[in-house]
């Protein structure tokens, strides 16, 4: 296990076993998506999960740390669909929930921390552990319950008022809300940064009662699994470097759109190619 380090990105959450409709499965998960875009933007991934013993990170992964907490089992999904094309999500088994406990001390003046919740497995008093870091979250795993099969279904965050003001941004997607900017709005006056991702339109940055527009890349997708947990490394990267955040969504933005042109996390773009559209395409600050 290495030491953390001024380039450290954190993430905290499950590794997922993902089942396909054929039968064979991949790893994924925001640890996973995660991992791939900070390290193409040259910052060192650690995660901090738990996994059976059957898990082997995927061999574009095998080199950045891992601390992987023994559990019984993997979580797991399964997307399985009906007749009319709509998709169901499955979950189980899962494994072991984390808690603060779990962080190694070396890793807690990371520079930054990703809370990445899949399944409620990551400790709402997490935030608590860090206090130096930057620590972002995509809170979509505190907002999932199934049912007694394991169909995943959307629910109402409860914990909401107690994460958000201990974190220094959030982010979600226009799915987590079904597209009620009303639950964005009651959010983000919790928040200390809320911003709300929007495929094609862009995303939508709430701040110290400003709500504000960063525009899109056009984009032709092929594989949109995992957009917006690299939207989320992305944005907390350049926020980390910059302190700017239109400038860190307008960068995020990019790095998601070219994401989803190329197929598996491994497709996520390298900074020098994100860095070259931005250049080559400015556009000005709309605050």
């Amino acid at each position: 296990m290495s030491q953390q380090n001024n380039k450290s990105y954190l993430l905290i959450g499950h590794v997922t076993r993902d089942i396909m409709p054929n039968g064979e499965f991949t790893h994924g998960g925001t640890v996973t998506y995660g991992s791939v875009i900070a390290k193409k933007l040259k910052w060192n991934p650690v995660v901090v999960t738990a996994a059976g013993s059957d898990f082997r990170p995927l061999p574009f992964l095998v080199d950045i740390d891992w601390h992987i907490i023994p559990s019984p089992d993997t979580t797991t999904f399964r997307n399985t669909y009906d007749e009319d094309g709509n998709r169901q999500q499955v979950i189980g088994p899962i494994a072991r929930p984390l808690n603060a406990d779990d962080v190694p001390v070396a890793y807690l003046s990371a520079p930054i921390v990703h809370l990445c919740p899949l399944n409620e497995e990551v400790s709402t008093s997490m935030p608590s552990r860090f206090e130096k870091s930057l620590i972002v979250t995509t809170p979509q795993g505190w907002m999932r319950q199934w049912d007694e099969q394991g169909r995943v279904s959307r629910k109402e965050w409860r914990d909401a008022g107690e994460l958000l003001p201990n974190v220094s941004a959030s982010i979600i997607s226009i799915e987590d809300i079904e597209g009620n900017w009303s639950i964005a709005e009651q959010w983000a006056v919790m928040a200390q940064v809320l911003i709300v991702t929007q495929g094609a339109e862009g995303c939508t940055i709430f701040n110290s009662g400003q709500r504000f527009q960063v525009p899109p890349r056009p984009a032709q997708p092929i594989d949109p699994t995992g957009a917006g947990d690299v939207f989320a490394t992305a944005f907390a990267i350049r926020l980390k470097e910059t302190g700017n955040l239109w400038e860190a969504a307008r960068f995020a933005n990019v790095t998601a759109s070219m994401a989803i042109e190329r197929n598996g996390p491994e497709g996520a773009p390298s900074r020098i190619e994100v860095e070259n559209y931005l250049s080559d395409n400015p556009v000005e600050e709309m605050v």
